[in-house]
């Protein structure tokens, strides 16, 4: 893998979330804990540069409340099937999908769901066996620990901390960092595709904001992944799916005739959520 030296970069283990169960987030510099504004929180200490740019990733569960008071039910339908695990065989699929994984084990503690939690755990120690990752588990005893405390909210929080410090001590020591941005994607498809089954249900307005905020996110995630050069053919289709999903973003008439935020119409959101659904299949299939 080609490798940028000047960064400093975090794995994004728990992926991008919608919860309408959780009112409070924990941050990860201490165990206090702060109102949940809607918004999505971003640390900017933890970031990918390059010489062209700057990459900002979210924090684990800093956007667990992204679409917290637009409201999202809970299905055990809508993840990715564990019965997919098997059949990612190439680099690009696994990295992808460690991603996916991992935004649907947030999925379930948000949602208060230990068995299938504890289901969707394991599969992601799996395929972090598989990307060559599985150490991250092992040390401190970290996947008992998860496993012990699988059906507590606060405790997972600050485990899933851990997580996302050892795999960034990893992907550092190892010159693996370019796979922050592939499983950033894979985290992001997911969150906005088990979102977009409210979208018809909620106030389009406030849909329209969140998904108007998530789109730097996908900008910034276009740009790192245009960075790896040794793109496998599964990651070139995602990477040419995010960006027809950026290029239809741009093109709606109310993002080009913006004065400010853009106020997305309800047809737009409707289509915008097929061009989600579109790549979200085409990375778990």
């Amino acid at each position: 893998m080609k490798i940028i030296t000047k960064t400093a970069i975090v794995l994004l283990t728990t992926g991008v979330l919608f919860s309408c169960n959780s009112e409070e987030a924990k941050t990860e510099n201490d165990t206090t804990k702060k109102k949940k504004t809607g918004i999505v929180d971003i640390d900017t200490t933890n970031s990918f540069t390059s010489d062209e740019f700057e990459f900002i990733l979210p924090r684990p569960f800093a956007l667990a409340a992204s679409f917290e008071e637009a409201g999202m039910t809970y299905d055990e339908t809508r993840m990715n099937s564990l019965e997919n695990l098997d059949s990612y065989k190439t680099e690009g699929k696994q990295i992808l999908n460690f991603g996916v994984y991992s935004t649907d084990l947030v999925y379930n503690i948000t949602n208060e769901q230990p068995q299938y939690s504890m289901k969707y755990f394991k599969a992601l120690k799996t395929l972090a066996d598989r990307i060559g990752m599985g150490r991250i588990f092992t040390e401190d005893e970290l996947a008992l620990k998860i496993e012990k405390n699988i059906a507590n909210r606060e405790k997972m929080e600050d485990l899933l901390v851990d997580v996302h410090e050892a795999s960034q001590e990893y992907l550092q020591n190892n010159q693996l960092r370019f796979l922050s941005v592939i499983q950033f994607a894979g985290a992001w498809i997911e969150g906005m595709y088990l979102a977009s089954f409210d979208f018809d249900q909620k106030d389009h307005k406030v849909i329209s904001n969140k998904i108007v905020d998530h789109m730097t996110l996908l900008n910034n995630t276009i740009k790192g992944i245009k960075l790896y050069e040794d793109r496998d053919e599964d990651l070139q289709k995602v990477l040419d799916g995010l960006i027809d999903i950026q290029t239809t973003y741009n093109n709606f008439e109310s993002v080009k005739n913006a004065e400010g935020m853009p106020k997305l119409t309800r047809e737009e959101i409707n289509v915008f959520k097929k061009k989600i659904q579109e790549v979200r299949s085409l990375i778990i299939s």
